[in-house]
């Protein structure tokens, strides 16, 4: 029994003490890409797992992924808010609609490119990595 607690007691004294991930070190995203979603979009249904599939492309990359969804009132109204914390208001302001995805530099919130239904996802990937290269 005194085994067992004092194995207990050293792994709980090692992961209190441990060093822990610091905050500096998480990366910063070299793009932001938006998806603008409704349920009931023509071109949302057509660009079907694309978004989904760009993440799974770029998982470890400095991309970050957003959804905005504006399904309905109140999955707009989050949305709204969810751009209005990333510093993206005016970008959410200025291009409504759905059936798009908007590569944005994260720097200066300008919207690079906006990658639509007609692109395929190796074309969207293209892009994608074109970003972050530069």
């Amino acid at each position: 029994m005194r085994h067992t607690t004092a194995s207990a007691l050293f792994i709980l004294m090692f992961f209190a003490f441990a060093p822990q991930p610091n905050a500096s070190e998480t990366p910063s995203p070299k793009l932001i890409a938006v998806k603008h979603h409704g349920d009931w979009c023509g071109s949302c249904k057509k660009m079907g797992s694309v978004f989904t599939d760009l993440r799974n492309k770029f998982d470890g990359q400095p991309v970050l992924f957003v959804t905005l969804d504006l399904t309905n009132v109140s999955t707009r109204n989050q949305s709204e808010l969810l751009a209005s914390a990333l510093g993206l208001k005016s970008v959410y302001n200025q291009n409504s609609g759905t059936g798009f995805i908007l590569l944005i530099d994260p720097t200066t919130h300008k919207v690079i490119k906006k990658l639509t239904a007609d692109q395929d996802l190796k074309m969207m990937a293209k892009e994608i990595t074109a970003q972050i290269k530069s």
